[in-house]
């Protein structure tokens, strides 16, 4: 986070600095001429890129957010097979049950740092197929047995869809396109500003150096929220460590 305020820091700097390189080449007082014209055309690029910006920072902080309901969907369905597992005799009472704790367990150790770089887990995927496999294995008969096993087999679905969708998620980020489009829009946006002509050179300098620190700070925050499993604003395996507590407190 340090680097970042810094490079931050840096990039405001060197855009105020310009200011007084492009003093030398064109006077401010040649500058302020078109000020109207330029002030025209600063209002469109400027309103336009605010609303580009701002629809991809809300886009992706309500990815972050079902991103985050979904992992609590997942564990709920892993706790509720958990839980059918508790109502079976054996040896279907154990293997459940101990599918379900092996489940939590890779998933919080081994495929959530995975997550963060795009990956998932081979291993997780095969318990997470022979655990629902288990399930939909099991032939009861009578009346209650058979409206658990209905409940179980949801469960398992749910798992099964919010498992790929969760996947799918740490890896859905703000497409090359609009990074392209961000990037040049901030270029373009920040570049209009050299155009005005100012009285005071040091007024203009400090414009440019606010102007410079607000684009790339939003910029950093398009880039943290990216992928809601990685940057500074991530999604944690807190569901999945609840479930793990509630799973090993089933006889």
């Amino acid at each position: 986070m340090i680097w970042d305020i810094l490079v931050i820091l840096g990039i405001a700097l060197l855009a105020a600095a310009g200011v007084f390189g492009l003093e030398k080449l064109v006077p401010s007082r040649k500058r302020e001429e078109h000020n109207d014209v330029f002030g025209f055309v600063y209002a469109v690029v400027g309103v336009a890129y605010a609303v580009l910006l701002g629809l991809i920072v809300v886009g992706l902080w309500t990815s972050l957010d079902e991103a985050q309901a979904n992992t609590y969907a997942e564990s709920d369905a892993v706790l509720q097979i958990a839980w059918y597992g508790h109502s079976l005799p054996q040896p279907a009472h154990g293997q459940i049950l101990h599918l379900a704790n092996e489940y939590t367990d890779l998933v919080i150790n081994t495929e959530w740092p995975e997550l963060a770089h795009q990956q998932s887990s081979a291993q997780a995927w095969t318990v997470a197929e022979q655990l629902q496999h288990l399930v939909r294995d099991q032939q009861p008969t009578a009346p209650a047995a058979v409206a658990r096993y209905q409940e179980a087999i949801e469960a398992a679905n749910q798992l099964d869809d919010a498992r790929r969708e969760r996947i799918d998620q740490a890896s859905d980020g703000v497409p090359p396109l609009l990074w392209t489009a961000l990037i040049l829009g901030a270029i373009v946006t920040i570049g209009f500003a050299y155009f005005f002509g100012m009285k005071s050179i040091i007024a203009h300098a400090v414009v440019m150096f606010s102007l410079t620190a607000i684009f790339a700070c939003l910029l950093l925050v398009v880039y943290e929220l990216n992928y809601p499993f990685g940057g500074l604003v991530k999604i944690t395996p807190e569901a999945f460590e609840l479930t793990a507590q509630l799973i090993k407190q089933i006889p």
